[in-house]
């Protein structure tokens, strides 16, 4: 009976210490999609001081450090790549995937049959884009 008793008392015991140490152990940010237009940028709050930066495709976004907590992610053209942030002792502070898109999120587009334009619009509307419809040459005596 003693021996049961003990092995009790350590079995629960060493669940205690699981769940502890589990609690005490940081958690990694959750990873995310960050969108940002081409030729643009926008701001990365950080929950700790970022050591290392990594991009996955620098030709599609960049990156600039205004401190150790702060990032500027700028889209550079079309795609999507990733974005990962550790600090000294290689814990993730941020990551996840950066879409860069070629129209800003504040961008509205209007599409009359085949035609589409872009507008950017604030107090008043400006057109970014506009394409006309495309149509097939005509031959002489068909309509």
């Amino acid at each position: 009976m003693r021996r049961l008793s003990l092995a009790i008392v350590a079995f629960f015991s060493l669940c205690g210490a699981a769940v502890a140490a589990q609690a005490a152990a940081p958690t990694a940010p959750a990873q995310r999609t960050m969108t940002v237009a081409a030729g643009q940028a926008t701001t990365i709050p950080l929950n700790g001081s970022a050591r290392e930066i990594v991009v996955g495709d620098p030709q599609i976004a960049d990156v600039s450090v205004v401190n150790d907590r702060t990032l500027v992610i700028l889209g550079k053209r079309v795609g999507v790549t990733t974005l990962f942030a550790f600090d000294a002792q290689g814990r993730s502070l941020a990551g996840g995937q950066v879409l860069v898109t070629d129209v800003s999120a504040d961008a509205v587009t209007v599409q009359r049959g085949a035609a589409a334009s872009a507008y950017a619009c604030e107090s008043r509307c400006i057109a970014l884009t506009a394409s006309e419809p495309t149509t097939a040459p005509s031959t002489p005596g068909q309509p």
